[in-house]
């Protein structure tokens, strides 16, 4: 099934393919200037999307991914420009497997959307738990606090996109 999501809907509609797709495997494909390009995200999960707005207008979309750094736990990978379009299709399940944003220019990214992988995760919280432990001053005996600070700075981080 294939749905345009209506521009009025867009912050809703992100919201909610936030709140499904967190930590799915994603490979994005885009076509600039020089042609095809394909972002993958093999050891990345996929935190969500973000409106970004110039006061009232939306000027565009970003994809966010895992950084695992204690400060900075999401990195945008990826701004659309002047979006134009959103179109979301499900599967016969009705689970989001594609994305689709076309822009003002006639550009087309595409977001496919794999399985959701919990090992990156575990990962992500490993490498802000290791980055807590090197900011500390790197002494040993606290990698339990390390750790519950990482999970709790990870799990605020992707609650902020839903």
């Amino acid at each position: 099934m294939t749905r345009e999501i209506r521009r009025s809907q867009w912050a809703q509609f992100i919201k909610k393919f936030n709140a499904e797709n967190q930590y799915r495997q994603i490979q994005i494909t885009y076509k600039d200037s020089s042609g095809n390009k394909d972002i993958s995200l093999d050891d990345r999960p996929f935190i969500g999307l973000a409106l970004e707005k110039k006061g009232r207008f939306i000027d565009g979309i970003q994809f966010f991914a895992g950084r695992g750094d204690a400060h900075y736990i999401a990195e945008p990978i990826l701004t659309v420009k002047d979006p134009e379009r959103i179109i979301v299709e499900k599967d016969n399940e009705g689970h989001d497997f594609r994305l689709t944003i076309k822009t003002k220019d006639c550009y087309e990214i595409v977001a496919d959307l794999g399985p959701h992988n919990y090992e990156q995760v575990k990962h992500l919280i490993e490498k802000v738990a290791y980055s807590i432990y090197v900011k500390r001053g790197g002494w040993h005996g606290a990698d339990t606090d390390d750790w519950q600070q990482a999970e709790k700075k990870v799990h605020e981080t992707v609650a902020a996109f839903v």
